[in-house]
């Protein structure tokens, strides 16, 4: 697939908004306090991250970029992995879980992609405030793959607001 470098930021920056809207989402289906503050957290990250996009992609302006070959299966992915989210914000009754699933893939896509993205960055600066969010988007799984497994693993205390409190009341220094 041929794209230009425009046409790539514009897919990030629409990922970036759609992937805070899901943390928005997922942040409305939670009691616990604790959880939505961590899911708006990341809604904000995700809205730095547009912004940063943003001004990369203004930087390239009006420059007219010849197309470039981009692996198709990372953009394939970036494009189902969007549709997935736009289907799951709209729907009433998605599954808390089924919401961090998608939210962690949209996490390691956007993680590839910016990667990939880091490979055609015409200068220095570029490639590494791409790399730079690649990490950020790895980090950001690693925050939905915890929250997952603890969902998962005890589902029942997730569902009513005790976990905001047992989260108070556990001292961590042993």
């Amino acid at each position: 697939m041929k794209i230009t470098d425009k046409e790539v930021f514009e897919i990030a920056v629409n990922s970036e908004i759609r992937t805070k809207e899901m943390y928005e989402k997922l942040a409305s289906l939670v009691k616990s306090d604790l959880i939505k503050d961590e899911l708006m957290f990341l809604a904000n990250e995700e809205d730095k991250h547009r912004r940063i996009v943003e001004k990369i992609r203004e930087k390239l302006g009006s420059e007219e970029t010849e197309p470039k070959k981009i692996d198709i299966e990372i953009i394939d992915e970036f494009k189902v992995i969007a549709e997935k989210m736009g289907d799951a914000i709209q729907k009433q009754d998605t599954e808390i879980t089924e919401v961090y699933e998608i939210a962690m893939q949209a996490e390691l896509v956007s993680e590839k992609l910016y990667k990939e993205l880091a490979r055609y960055a015409a200068t220095e600066k570029t490639k590494l405030l791409l790399e730079m969010l690649a990490d950020m988007e790895k980090n950001h799984y690693n925050i939905l793959k915890k929250q997952y497994e603890y969902i998962t693993r005890y589902p029942e205390i997730y569902k009513e607001e005790f976990y905001d409190q047992l989260m108070k009341d556990i001292n961590f220094n042993f």
